[in-house]
C-alpha cells in the first residue's frame, strides 16, 4: 500500500466527498485513507466517518510520533465541516485526553491551520501553522499547560513528567523533511518527573529555559540558556537544589551531543566552563572539559564530589575554602587535573581527622611526570593534634610516592619514609615505613581523654601496606612506654575505613613500671615492673572477641610493694568473694604491704573470659597476688568464667573508685 504525505490526507477526504456528489446531511460516508507519514510521524490504518448530523469520527489503528506509539486512537468532532476550501472541527474531543476539548480549522487554499486545546484551570495550547510558505512555519502558544501531558510525547526512556505547569511560546519552521528551525522561551513551575527505577526524580522545579536549535542535513546546531530557580533534583548520585543558571551552545546529529561552551553559575560556588562529547547510544562521555576559579568549595565538594565518595575515608567529611579546578577528559578517561586549594579547611564528620588552612597546588597529568605541593596550619588525626608542615608529593599517573613525610605529633614527630601509594586493577594499594621520635605521655593523654599517664611514647614503624582492603605490617612495632618496651606483630587490618573492620595481631609489653601505671589509672600504688602477652587478638568494629591474654610479674630483683587500695581493686575484679589472705583488722592497720608476684590471665571466647592467676588451689579458686616480705598479704580469684562484658563493668568500677572489695 503507497504511504502518502501527511497534508494529502486532507486532500483525499475532500477529493471522495465530491466523487461521490452526495449531500453529508442525506448519509453517512466513510473513508479509509492509506497509511499516512511524515517526520517522525506515521499513522496507519485512518478511518474517517462523516455523519448526517455534521459530526465525524476519526479512527487511527496505529499512531507513531519518534518512539511513541499510540494504538486505536479515537477522535471525535461534534460539528465537522467539509468544502472545497476548508475543513474544520468544533467541540471536539479525545478519547485518550476525556478532559481536554480542542478546535481546529484548515484552509485549503492558503493551507493554514489553527488549532485550539484547552482544558479546567485556564489550561490551552493554541497552534498557528502556514504550510503555503517554504519553510513552512508554526507558532504554539502555551498557557498553563500541564506537564504530565507532555510524558506521553517522550521517549520510553526519559523519566515521566507528573506534575508542573509551562507558560510560554515555540516556534517552528520545516520543510518536507521536518522541522528545521526551533525556537523556545517557556516558564515551569511546579515541575517533577520520576523514573520507575527511582534514580532519577524531581520535584517543584521552577525557573525559565529559552532554546534555539536549526537543523542543516541531519545536524542541528543549538544554544539556549537555563535559569533553575527553585526546586531539588535527584539524579544518582547528585541531589541538588535550585540556584543555578546555565548558557551553553553545541551540535545535535541524533546519536552524539557536543557541547562546544557552557557556562555555568552555581550558588555559593562561582562560575564553571565545560566543553563536552556525550555519545547518546553508549550513554558514555567521550571527551570533557571543566574549568573554574576561586570557586566555594563547600557547596561544590558537598553537591558533586561527596556523592561520589560513598565508600571512602572522605564520605562524611566537609571541604570549605576557595580553590580552582582544571578537569581534560579524553579518549574515555581523564588526562589532566588540576586543583588549587586557598586556605581550605577539611573536616571528617566522624571526628577522625580534621586540616586547617590548607594551600596546595595539585597539577595531575595521565603520562607526564608533576610535582605536588601540599601544605596546612594545624589538623588532628584520631584525637592528636598535628602542627604545621609542609609536602612535596611526585606523581605520575596512577602513581604517588614522597621521599619523607613529616607529621608534628604533639611534642615529637611522626616520619613517614619511602611512602607509595598506586592503583592497580581498580584498586588503591599504599605501603611506607616511618618512626616516633619521642611524644609526652602526658600530653597524648590529655589530648585523647585518657587518664594522665607520665613518660614519653616512642618507637618503629617497619614496612605497612595496604592491599586488597587490607593493612599489614610486616615485622614488629616497637614503642616505648611506662618505662618499658612494647611490641606489636602479625598485624592485620581488614577493611580499616569500612563500617565493620577487622584487627588481628599479637602485643608483648615488657617490664612496664607499675608505679607509672596504677598512678595513671587512679587504681592505688603499686611498686613493682609487670609483663603482658596478648595472643591471638581479634577485634571486629574495634571490639574484641578472641584472644589470649596473661599478666605477670617481670623477672629480676626489685621493690614489689602493693597499696591497700590496689589490693581492694584486684581484689574486685575477682569477682564477689575476692579475699585477702588477711584479717580486716591488719588491713585497718596497714597502708602498704609486700608481695612476690601478680598474674591474671583471660581467655576470651564467645564473649565468655576464662580467667586463671599466679596459681591455682584445685578448689575453683586461684591466687592473684602471692603475699611475701612483711607484711605479707594474698589477693584470690573466685570466679573462673566471666562474661566479657560483666569484667569490663567491674573494671569501670574499679577506675571509678567507688567498688567496695570484699576482705577477710
Amino acid at each position: 500500500m503507497p504511504k502518502k504525505p501527511i497534508l494529502s490526507f486532507f486532500g483525499c477526504l475532500l477529493s471522495g466527498w465530491l466523487l461521490l456528489a452526495t449531500p453529508l446531511h442525506a448519509m453517512q460516508i466513510t473513508l479509509s485513507v492509506a497509511d499516512i507519514t511524515a517526520s517522525s510521524l506515521a499513522a496507519r490504518g485512518v478511518r474517517v466517518v462523516l455523519a448526517q448530523d455534521g459530526a465525524a469520527d476519526l479512527n487511527i489503528a496505529e499512531l507513531r510520533w519518534t518512539e511513541k506509539i499510540w494504538r486505536k486512537v479515537h477522535v471525535h468532532c461534534a460539528e465537522f465541516l467539509l468544502s472545497s476550501a476548508r475543513m474544520t472541527c468544533r467541540r471536539g474531543k479525545l478519547d485518550a485526553a476525556p478532559d481536554l476539548s480542542f478546535e481546529f480549522g484548515y484552509n485549503f487554499s492558503s493551507q493554514r491551520l489553527k488549532l485550539q486545546v484547552s482544558a479546567a484551570d485556564d489550561e490551552r495550547l493554541q497552534v498557528n501553522a502556514d504550510f503555503r510558505v517554504q519553510p513552512w512555519r508554526a507558532d504554539v502558544q502555551l498557557r498553563n499547560a500541564q506537564g504530565r501531558r507532555l510524558a506521553a510525547m517522550l521517549p520510553p526512556a526519559w523519566p515521566s513528567l507528573v506534575q508542573g505547569v509551562l507558560n510560554g511560546t515555540l516556534r517552528l519552521q520545516g520543510d518536507g523533511a521536518g522541522v528545521s528551525r526551533a525556537n523556545a522561551d517557556l516558564q515551569l513551575a511546579d515541575l517533577a518527573f520520576a523514573d520507575a527505577s527511582g534514580l532519577h526524580a524531581a520535584e517543584k522545579l521552577a525557573g525559565t529555559l529559552h532554546l534555539e536549535a536549526t537543523r542543516a542535513g541531519r545536524q542541528w546546531d543549538w544554544r539556549g540558556a537555563l535559569d533553575w530557580q527553585g526546586g531539588e533534583l535527584f539524579w544518582q548520585p547528585l541531589y541538588l537544589r535550585g540556584g543555578y543558571a546555565l548558557q551553553a551552545s553545541g551540535q545535535w546529529d541524533g546519536a552524539r551531543l557536543q557541547v562546544t561552551r557552557a557556562v555555568a553559575e552555581l550558588a555559593e560556588v562561582g562560575k564553571l566552563e565545560l566543553t563536552a562529547l556525550w555519545d547518546a547510544n553508549k550513554s558514555v562521555l567521550l571527551e570533557g572539559t571543566l574549568r573554574g576559579n576561586n570557586l566555594g568549595l563547600k557547596r561544590l565538594f558537598a553537591d558533586f564530589a561527596r556523592p561520589f565518595l560513598n565508600e571512602s575515608l572522605l564520605a562524611a567529611s566537609e571541604l570549605t575554602g576557595r580553590g580552582d579546578v582544571d578537569w581534560q577528559y579524553h579518549n574515555g578517561a581523564t588526562q589532566a587535573l588540576t586543583v588549587a586549594l586557598r586556605d581550605a579547611e577539611l573536616t571528617d564528620g566522624q571526628k577522625r581527622f580534621m586540616l586547617r588552612g590548607v594551600n596546595a597546588v595539585i597539577p595531575w597529568h595521565a603520562d607526564a611526570t608533576s610535582q605536588a605541593g601540599i601544605s596546612f596550619n594545624e589538623g588532628v588525626l584520631w584525637g592528636a593534634p598535628i602542627g604545621a608542615t609542609a609536602w612535596q608529593i611526585a606523581m605520575r599517573g596512577r602513581e604517588f610516592s614522597a621521599a619523607e613525610i613529616i607529621l608534628p605529633v604533639f611534642d615529637g614527630k611522626l616520619a613517614v619514609q619511602d611512602f607509595h601509594l598506586q592503583n592497580e586493577g581498580g584498586e588503591w594499594q599504599w605501603g611506607f615505613s616511618g618512626a616516633l621520635s619521642p611524644v609526652s605521655m602526658q600530653k597524648l593523654s590529655v589530648a585523647l581523654n585518657w587518664p594522665e599517664m607520665h613518660g614519653a611514647f616512642s618507637g618503629m614503624i617497619p614496612k605497612v601496606s595496604f592491599r586488597d582492603k587490607t593493612l599489614k605490617v610486616d615485622g614488629a612495632l616497637l614503642f616505648h612506654v611506662f618505662d618499658g618496651t612494647v611490641v606489636v606483630n602479625r598485624i592485620e587490618l581488614f577493611d580499616p575505613f569500612g563500617r565493620m573492620p577487622r584487627l588481628s595481631g599479637n602485643l608483648d609489653m615488657r617490664e612496664l613500671d607499675l608505679d607509672l601505671l596504677t598512678r595513671t589509672f587512679s587504681f592505688g600504688n603499686i611498686q613493682g615492673r609487670i609483663d603482658l602477652s596478648v595472643n591471638g587478638l581479634e577485634l571486629v568494629n574495634w571490639q574484641p572477641v578472641s584472644f589470649d591474654a596473661k599478666l605477670a610479674s617481670s623477672p629480676g630483683e626489685y621493690r614489689k610493694r602493693i597499696s591497700q587500695k590496689a589490693v581492694q581493686n584486684i581484689s574486685a575484679l575477682g569477682g564477689a568473694g575476692g579475699a585477702a589472705a588477711l584479717q580486716r583488722s591488719y588491713m585497718r592497720i596497714f597502708d602498704n604491704f609486700g608481695y612476690s608476684r601478680i598474674g591474671l590471665s583471660c581467655v576470651l571466647r564467645h564473649d565468655v573470659c576464662t580467667m586463671d592467676g599466679v596459681e591455682g588451689s584445685g578448689t575453683g579458686v586461684y591466687t592473684i597476688v602471692k603475699g611475701g616480705g612483711i607484711p605479707a598479704i594474698n589477693v584470690l580469684g573466685y570466679n573462673h568464667r566471666v562474661g566479657w562484658q560483666e569484667l569490663l563493668t567491674r573494671l569501670r568500677r574499679v577506675l571509678q573508685d567507688n567498688m567496695q572489695a570484699v576482705v577477710k
